[in-house]
């Protein structure tokens, strides 16, 4: 069974945002290295894969 039919709630990209965001969050605060969480959310945007219109030229 693939994880994404046991979850079906990892197909919802704003699920998956908030649990990145969230462990990353934790994670550093941990290991005493706190981020911003606004912080966090800006660079989750960056990794956004680019969408099929801003691959011209491929």
């Amino acid at each position: 069974m693939k994880i994404r039919a046991r979850y079906p709630q990892l197909q919802d990209p704003a699920v998956v945002k908030v649990m990145v965001v969230r462990s990353v969050h934790s994670s550093m605060a941990l290991a005493n290295r706190p981020v911003p969480v606004a912080r966090l959310e800006a660079l989750y945007a960056q990794t956004a894969p680019p969408t099929p219109t801003g691959m011209a030229g491929s």
